[in-house]
C-alpha cells in the first residue's frame, strides 16, 4: 500500500515556494528602486558631500589612532579645529560634529565612533537649543546614508528617525519623488538638466578631521533684525526628556568603555546672547540647568559664553551668523580649549 504524502511535508513545500517567490519578488524590486534611486540622486544632486568625505576620512582611520573626538551639532564642527588640538597636545583628533545633531543622534554616531577608535577624550558640545522636540529629517540623513550597515545603523533607523519618516530614510525613490516627472523627461529621450556640485569647490572650506571653514563675518544688524517684532519676556527654557535620555546614555557609554568626557557650550555671537537673553529664554537659568546636569553626572562643564562674558575671548567680528564662529573666532576658542587640557593632561590623557 502507497504512503500517502505527509501533511507536514506537502505544507514545508508550499511553504518553501511563497518564500521563494517572495525573496525573488524582493531581489526584483530592490534592483529596481537602486536603477530609480541612482536616476533620481543624479538629477536632485547630492546636498551631503561635507558628511560623505567626512565618513570616508574617518572609516580610513587606523584602528584607535584618535586619542580626542569632538561631537555635537554644528556648534562642534565649526568651534573645535582638531588641527590646533593635535598641534597643541600632541594627539590625533577628529570632529564628529554634524548639523543639527541632538543627543539622541550623537548618541548613535558616538556608537560608530567608538567601534573604531578608543579616545581618551570626548568633548561632547550640550547646546541647550537642540534639546528640544522639534522635528527635522533633512541632516538626520547625512550619518545614516554614510554610515556602514550594522546593528548600530538599525538603532539609529529606529530611535532618530520619526515613524513617519523612515520611507525617507531607507528609499531615495521617495525622499526624491519631486523629481520623478524629470527622470520620466529624462528616460524618454528627452534632455534634462541634472544638479551638479562640484566636489573640490563645495569642499573648499573642509580642513579635514570633520571642521569647516567659514570666513564670513555676520552683519550685526542682521542678528538684530531678529528680534524686531519680539517683546521683552523672556521664558524658562524646558529640556525635552527624550534629549535627556541620550545623554544619559552618551554618559554611560563613556563610563562603560573608560572614556573620560567633558561638557561644552560653544559661544553665541555677543550681541545675539544678549538680546536672546532680553527677549526670548533666560540664559542664566540655562546656565543652571546645564551646570546641574553636569554635577549629577560628575562631569566637568565648560560654557564660552559664561567665560566671554569674562575674558572677551570673542566678539561680534569672530562669528559667521548669530551663533556660529568664523573661522578666525573658531582658533580663538580652540586655541583657549587646546591650552586648558594641556594644563589638565595627565587628568585627561594619558601621560
Amino acid at each position: 500500500m502507497k504512503s500517502r504524502p505527509s501533511f507536514y511535508m506537502s505544507s514545508f513545500n508550499e511553504y518553501t515556494k511563497t518564500l521563494s517567490k517572495f525573496v525573488l519578488f524582493l531581489f526584483i524590486f530592490l534592483a529596481i528602486n537602486n536603477f530609480f534611486e541612482v536616476q533620481l540622486e543624479n538629477i536632485a544632486g547630492s546636498t551631503d558631500l561635507y558628511a560623505q568625505v567626512k565618513w570616508n576620512e574617518f572609516y580610513g582611520l587606523p584602528s584607535n589612532s584618535v586619542n580626542l573626538v569632538f561631537i555635537g551639532s554644528s556648534y562642534s564642527y565649526r568651534t573645535f579645529d582638531p588641527e590646533v588640538f593635535d598641534k597643541k597636545l600632541n594627539i590625533n583628533s577628529f570632529n564628529m560634529g554634524s548639523p543639527l545633531q541632538k543627543p539622541v543622534e550623537t548618541y548613535y554616531v558616538l556608537k560608530e565612533t567608538l567601534k573604531y577608535q578608543k579616545p581618551s577624550l570626548v568633548v561632547l558640545d550640550i547646546n541647550w537649543g537642540l534639546f528640544n522636540d522639534d522635528k527635522y529629517l533633512n541632516t538626520k540623513l547625512w550619518n545614516f546614508d554614510n554610515m556602514k550597515f550594522s546593528a548600530n545603523k538599525i538603532g539609529y533607523l529606529l530611535n532618530v528617525f520619526d515613524v513617519d519618516q523612515y520611507s525617507y530614510a531607507l528609499f531615495k525613490t521617495v525622499r526624491y519623488h519631486q523629481h520623478t516627472e524629470e527622470l520620466i523627461k529624462k528616460l524618454m529621450g528627452k534632455d534634462v538638466t541634472a544638479s551638479s556640485v562640484n566636489l573640490d569647490s563645495y569642499l573648499k572650506n573642509y580642513k579635514g578631521k570633520g571642521f569647516i571653514v567659514d570666513n564670513n563675518v555676520v552683519d550685526v544688524n542682521t542678528i538684530k533684525s531678529k528680534f524686531d517684532n519680539a517683546i521683552k519676556s523672556p521664558k524658562t527654557y524646558v529640556w525635552n526628556k527624550k534629549q535627556l535620555k541620550y545623554l544619559d546614555k552618551i554618559v554611560n557609554l563613556c563610563k562603560k568603555k573608560g572614556i573620560k568626557l567633558i561638557f561644552v557650550t560653544a559661544p553665541q555671537s555677543p550681541i545675539y546672547l544678549e538680546l536672546y537673553d532680553a527677549y526670548w529664554f533666560d540664559y542664566e537659568n540655562i546656565n543652571k540647568t546645564a551646570n546641574k546636569i553636569a554635577d549629577m553626572y560628575e562631569v566637568e562643564y565648560i560654557d564660552y559664553n559664561m567665560i566671554n562674558k569674562e575674558k572677551k575671548l570673542v566678539t561680534n567680528e569672530d562669528f559667521s551668523d548669530s551663533s556660529h564662529l568664523n573661522y578666525g573666532g573658531a582658533q580663538k576658542v580652540s586655541s583657549h580649549l587646546a591650552q586648558y587640557l594641556l594644563n589638565s593632561k595627565g587628568k585627561y590623557f594619558k601621560k
